[in-house]
């Protein structure tokens, strides 16, 4: 029983940490929901940003992903 407990705690750990990874690479959206399309495609942002939708446009934001994201 307390093998269960201690691997049960070992998995929400685990598991929480994961969650912090996905959050973190996330980039921030500072015009969520304006309408404005300042990308069609990666290719028109700046080297280290790529074109992501904020809701409702689209923007050039830091690219925050590495290739260890990658599954």
């Amino acid at each position: 029983m307390k093998l269960a407990g201690f691997l049960l705690l070992v998995t929400i750990t685990f598991l929480s940490l994961e969650v912090q990874d996905l959050q973190a690479a996330v980039p921030p959206l500072k015009l969520l929901g304006a309408c404005i399309e300042f990308c069609s495609s990666s290719l028109d942002c700046d080297p280290g940003e790529r074109c992501v939708s904020n809701g409702c446009g689209h923007i050039c934001a830091a690219d925050l992903s590495t290739d260890e994201d990658l599954p």
